[in-house]
């Protein structure tokens, strides 16, 4: 089997609905006009995150197999690495041989990645190499992985935006009325917001553990916005609130601070989503900076990648638990006996019914540029049936949504 063509499709950040428009801290809030703690400027994060949100990439073969990934926030600059780079060096080759082809993108793309857009483009590339080797084995990517350990994935509730606190209050109780054992929710306030933002953010974790009760974790994304002196005395405040652990309280090349922030915290620390490659993720285990690792399939180097990620991890006893509940990473957790449970996103009923009463306004928030997007029942989720990656494209929606 030869690799045949690659072609690629830029999705608009709009295919991401409404979610980024709800009021949280992030790596941006320390500049006023990036800034939605307080809900008053819904397209901040729009403003700095650029049109293009994923980058579908297939991957076609003489023998009438294509396979499907994409790469995640990198803009377009995803489908230039692929066009200008990756093309030249896959086209041509068996999509079998994986390692060899993984290497070869990585090492063609030292001189201007290592980290970021080069290797979400690799990622992408990656993924459909899977994708197809399930499809040409007619089985799904776990049972190439070594089987299923699980016969069903535990999910995280992972929403919770705190928009208001009836509401936040609301959307925690229903999602313990589903079935979800742990549920995230997301700080609203950073440094800039002084001793006010800290009440604030207590507030919402007490919100959400006076609604559910002591018998549900609770997790806390502080999405890098941020520094090692607040994270310690916002930490130390919700100690009283048994936390499942916190995310992301500093930036990512903030390994030292990171570090700092564990051995202070007295909750679990978790982060590596904005992290790439084995390298990256080893130096966060070596340095103790993380209690819970969280590679993304889509950016840290694809299947191929994660799964040596996984392998050090779980050599230094940390659980990995991927950003983001997609396809790929279920199909990962399945296999991984030291993946305890993926991210789910479920639709909270505050916003059904809002949506509901707006029948001029279309609603993004549900869309998925796959057909089969993952469904928990019951805070779990069915193992992905069918051959490949589960992967399948909803043409429609990715009709609607690609930009050039």
């Amino acid at each position: 089997m030869e690799i045949t063509n690659i072609r690629t499709t830029n999705v608009s950040t709009d295919s991401w609905g409404e979610f980024v428009e709800f009021p949280l801290v992030t790596v941006m809030s320390k500049f006023d006009e990036y800034n939605n703690a307080d809900g008053d400027n819904p397209q901040a994060r729009r403003k700095w995150m650029g049109p293009v949100g994923d980058v579908v990439v297939e991957v076609e073969t003489n023998a009438g197999i294509i396979g499907v990934g994409h790469g995640n926030w990198a803009t377009g600059a995803i489908s230039t690495i692929i066009e200008e780079t990756l093309s030249k060096l896959i086209v041509g080759e068996n999509p079998l041989e994986r390692e060899r082809l993984w290497d070869m993108m990585y090492r063609a793309t030292i001189p201007f990645g290592r980290k970021g857009a080069a290797i979400e483009a690799i990622s992408a590339a990656d993924l459909a190499l899977w994708d197809i080797a399930g499809k040409e084995a007619n089985k799904p990517v776990y049972e190439l992985l070594g089987g299923p350990t699980m016969d069903e994935i535990p999910a995280y509730a992972s929403n919770l935006h705190p928009v208001d606190h009836e509401k936040l209050a609301e959307e925690a109780h229903q999602y313990a009325e589903e079935g979800f054992e742990t549920m995230k929710l997301r700080f609203r306030y950073g440094p800039e917001a002084g001793r006010k933002g800290m009440e604030a953010n207590e507030a919402i974790i007490e919100t959400v553990r006076n609604a559910v009760g002591n018998d549900i974790a609770i997790a806390g994304d502080a999405y890098m916005g941020w520094n090692v002196r607040y994270a310690k005395k916002m930490l130390q405040r919700l100690e009283r609130y048994d936390l499942e652990w916190v995310e992301e309280p500093v930036i990512p090349d903030d390994i030292d601070g990171y570090a700092e922030v564990r051995e202070a915290a007295p909750m679990p620390i978790s982060g590596g989503e904005h992290e790439f490659t084995r390298w990256g993720h080893k130096e966060l285990l070596e340095r103790e900076a993380v209690d819970i690792l969280q590679p993304d399939v889509h950016r840290c180097g694809g299947m191929t990648e994660l799964l040596k990620i996984d392998n050090i991890a779980s050599a230094h006893d940390v659980p990995v638990i991927p950003h983001s509940g997609t396809n790929p990473h279920l199909h990962f957790i399945a296999a991984s006996t030291n993946s305890p449970m993926a991210e789910y996103f479920p639709i909270p009923n505050w916003y059904k019914e809002r949506q509901q009463a707006a029948e001029d306004r279309e609603s993004t928030y549900a869309d998925a540029i796959y057909a089969d997007p993952p469904n928990a029942e019951n805070g779990t989720i069915s193992l992905p049936k069918g051959p490949g990656i589960s992967a399948e494209l909803n043409r429609e929606a990715l009709e609607h949504y690609s930009i050039d």
